[in-house]
């Protein structure tokens, strides 16, 4: 006797979840199985005990339309862009070799008409994707074998559940030309309209509805299912609409979000199992022991979906120059028959083109096929794991741990959010949000709220499903507490907000921010984003010239490759001449390719123009890589970018990164270069004035390049040369140093100039009076690299005011030049 008491039916199928996987396992079967046999058991056609009725049919549709959902909101977009010709090809062979091959069965073996024949057939070429969690649980999800066979599923399944929508309205005499031409506008209508307004209305959803995980949760399950309905409305099967669902919100919810870690908990734990037990409530294993037509015809049909699908798993993986372990890991994913079958046998059954020894037949290779591909996916899946462990891995072995400095609780989330997407999927480290408070009068209560701070931080960065160990320190210094907690911590990425503007013009972020930059050796990522990072489409890539020498770079690429990877965005890189070679070489052989676009910038004093015209502010996400002070890439501009990009367009999405420096970084020939340059042939003692006067610009530097010239017109020139660029000339370094530096055709090597006047000299672009002017003079045929060399050997003892009154004083002088 069935129960009829719904809260003792949803015990009793709760129980099972627990359960049946459980035993599953224990006897070495997947447990997908153990759910599938759970249902033949409980079931009306095993003890009885529960019915297939209203409640869990709703489930069982639930979980099906969740599994495709989830098929297409997994689905690595730029693997599927990609391979889309695999997906493609091993599509049109998992539908034709059945069709023809079934076809053939119905019209010939079993006495079908050819219409009863196509319908038979088109159930051997859908496929559902069952046993896909098994591959989704071992990391598979973005392996090429499985995105394969993901987009062949759409591609099959439409295909299959199109041959239903024509053969059912042939039978009922509905097949003029009008019933074409509706079936293929309301179909090309909705997709097209799926795609314009879906994503549009996820990404205003995001930004001004979804203020917490429930609401975004909620919003995105109504999505999934209105598109569903709409799929049927326009004469497609559900499934199709819950997968395009998915397919269009890919790019809207990263990989490691908290929400997707609540849609996959939801579906794993509840949804797709009650899927599995609704299917095995279908089984009746007694029909296979009557003999007769109905063990004929599911015979028929098991063999036949069996080989049908081995052949074309076989012949994809020859095709497409697959392993034989990808080969029958395809096979197990595709050979599963259950959603678009049991749709297909149902309508034909219900109209009459089917009896019921097909019905019987069906549920038997529904059941059969299950256990196949259930054994195959978890046999290969595993086999393809391990091979994939095996794949040298590019990256530093060093602890991959990302420290996220907090302060202000507004930008708190999408710092979290951002450090989200840089961890590593196969990471097991925490994240570590630090707070610093000042030490000293009132210490305790800025402890107590900074660690409310960080509650909110570790809520999170929880909901991810992501471990964190939130870091508290009270300290007479922010940043020195910062960069201890580094140290100590061992950290190997910053993730730091930016206010968006400095606190005086020698800076690039502030105070604070500044010198943890100066004193750190991490990979830095500074945002100051005005929308949330999920919902960008385009990240912008820009690498100044010579870059590509800097310790770190390789590093810095794959970890803005991974953010845009996990945004599910494209890329644009703004490069020029060899940065651009050396950059595209790294985006085009680490894994997960991208779609990525490139631009050059000859002269990136032009920068800010180029931002302008060419970025969407709604839309694009600027990662500016720059290099710390004193490096070989460094140049004075590169630390006027940020504020002056953020100065003139203040709704602009920025990120500056900084590549790491730590031992594990990649060391350059280039950086061993600077180590062993001179710096007494650059700054020559006799180059050095230690008592200039309160003269002008123009006499100042007249009197210390006569040291290293000696004729009268070329003082004049070279001093109105470094005179006339009034944009770069004079640079701050920090309050009281300026930089002038240029390349004049005058030398044959790089020279410097050094002039103290302790009283100082009033400068334009200075925020405090000139203690300090140094000069660098580049040959003008000499290459950039030359130049930047001597300009980080010059000035990369100079990073604070503390170091300048050191330089300043006249036996440190005497010291640093002394002739050895």
């Amino acid at each position: 006797m069935h129960i009829t008491d719904p809260i003792l039916i949803f015990a009793i199928l709760m129980l099972a979840l627990l359960i049946a996987p459980l035993l599953a396992e224990r006897f070495k079967l997947p447990g997908i199985i153990g759910l599938i046999l759970a249902g033949i058991i409980l079931g009306p056609h095993g003890l009885g005990i529960l019915d297939r009725g209203l409640e869990v049919e709703l489930l069982g549709t639930i979980g099906l339309l969740y599994i495709m959902f989830l098929a297409g909101l997994e689905l690595d977009m730029d693997q599927f862009i990609k391979h889309r010709n695999h997906s493609i090809l091993f599509g049109a062979l998992t539908f034709s070799i059945p069709l023809i091959l079934g076809s053939l069965l119905g019209k010939y073996i079993l006495n079908f008409s050819w219409p009863a024949s196509i319908l038979l057939a088109s159930m051997f070429s859908s496929h559902t994707l069952i046993t896909y969690p098994i591959a989704s649980r071992l990391g598979l999800s973005k392996q090429r074998a499985v995105t394969t066979t993901i987009g062949g599923t759409l591609f099959t399944d439409t295909l299959a559940l199109f041959i239903l929508a024509v053969i059912t309205s042939t039978h009922q005499g509905d097949s003029g030309t009008v019933f074409w031409i509706k079936l293929f506008t309301y179909v090309a209508l909705y997709i097209t309209s799926s795609f314009i307004i879906l994503p549009r209305l996820g990404r205003w959803f995001f930004r001004n509805i979804a203020s917490d995980g429930i609401v975004a949760f909620t919003g995105v399950l109504a999505a999934v299912f209105i598109s569903a309905h709409m799929a049927r409305i326009a004469g497609l099967e559900p499934i199709i609409g819950a997968c395009l669902a998915g397919f269009i919100l890919n790019r809207l919810i990263p990989e490691n979000s908290a929400l997707m870690n609540r849609i996959q908990f939801v579906g794993h734990s509840l949804f797709i199992p009650f899927l599995l037990i609704s299917v095995g409530m279908l089984v009746n294993l007694s029909l296979l022991f009557e003999g007769g037509a109905s063990a004929i015809v599911a015979a028929s049909m098991v063999s036949t979906a069996i080989i049908t699908k081995w052949i074309a798993a076989v012949s994809g993986k020859f095709f497409l120059g697959y392993t034989r372990d990808e080969g029958q890991l395809i096979f197990g994913l595709s050979v599963n028959q259950a959603a678009a079958t049991l749709a297909a046998v149902l309508v034909g059954y219900n109209i009459g083109i089917f009896e019921e020894p097909v019905l019987t037949g069906t549920v038997i290779m529904i059941i059969t096929t299950c256990v196949v591909g259930s054994w195959f996916t978890d046999k290969y899946a595993r086999r393809v794991a391990l091979s994939e462990a095996k794949k040298p891995y590019s990256h530093s072995d060093a602890p991959h741990r990302i420290m996220i400095p907090l302060a202000n609780p507004n930008t708190a989330e999408e710092l979290i959010n951002l450090a989200l997407m840089l961890r590593r999927k196969d990471s097991h480290e925490p994240l570590y949000p630090l707070a610093v408070a000042r030490a000293g009068e009132g210490a305790e209560e800025r402890i107590a709220q900074a660690e409310k701070l960080l509650n909110s931080a570790v809520v999170r960065a929880n909901a991810a499903d992501v471990p964190v160990i939130p870091v508290t320190r009270a300290t007479t210094d922010v940043a020195s507490g910062i960069t201890q907690s580094l140290t100590d911590l061992r950290i190997s990425i910053i993730v730091a907000g930016w206010k968006g503007s400095a606190s005086s013009y020698s800076r690039t972020f502030g105070r604070i921010l500044d010198a943890v930059q100066l004193k750190s050796h991490q990979m830095l990522f500074v945002s100051k984003c005005r929308h949330p990072i999920s919902t960008m489409k385009r990240v912008v890539l820009a690498t100044p010239p010579l870059i590509e020498h800097q310790p770190g770079f390789k590093t810095a690429v794959k970890a803005a490759k991974t953010l845009t990877s996990q945004m599910g965005a494209s890329m644009l890189t703004l490069s020029t001449g060899e940065t651009t070679k050396k950059l595209h070489t790294i985006l085009n052989t680490s894994s997960s390719p991208l779609q990525i676009e490139r631009d050059e910038l000859s002269d990136w004093k032009n920068i800010l123009p180029w931002v302008k015209n060419n970025i969407n502010c709604e839309t694009d996400l600027l990662v500016f890589m720059s290099v710390r002070k004193g490096r070989l890439a460094w140049q004075p501009l590169l630390a006027r970018i940020p504020q002056m990009i953020n100065d003139n367009i203040e709704t602009l999405n920025l990120v500056v990164l900084y590549p790491p420096e730590m031992p594990w970084a990649e060391e350059s020939p280039e950086s061993a270069l600077i180590k062993t340059f001179k710096i007494t042939s650059l700054l020559p003692r006799k180059n050095i004035n230690l008592n200039l006067d309160n003269s002008g610009i123009k006499e100042t530097i007249s009197a210390l390049i006569s040291s290293a010239f000696n004729k009268k017109k070329t003082i004049e020139k070279l001093t109105n040369t470094l005179t006339e660029d009034k944009a770069t000339n004079p640079m701050e370094l920090i309050p009281g140093a300026v930089l002038i530096h240029a390349h004049i055709p005058e030398v044959s090597s790089s020279i410097a100039f050094l002039g103290v006047n302790r009283k100082g000299w009033n400068l334009p672009n200075t925020t405090v009076s000139t203690k300090a002017l140094f000069i660098l003079l580049s040959s003008k045929g000499a290459p950039p690299e030359m130049h930047l060399k001597a300009l980080a050997k010059l000035i990369g003892p100079i990073n604070n005011e503390s170091d300048l009154e050191k330089l300043l004083d006249s036996e440190t002088l005497k010291n640093l030049w002394e002739d050895k």
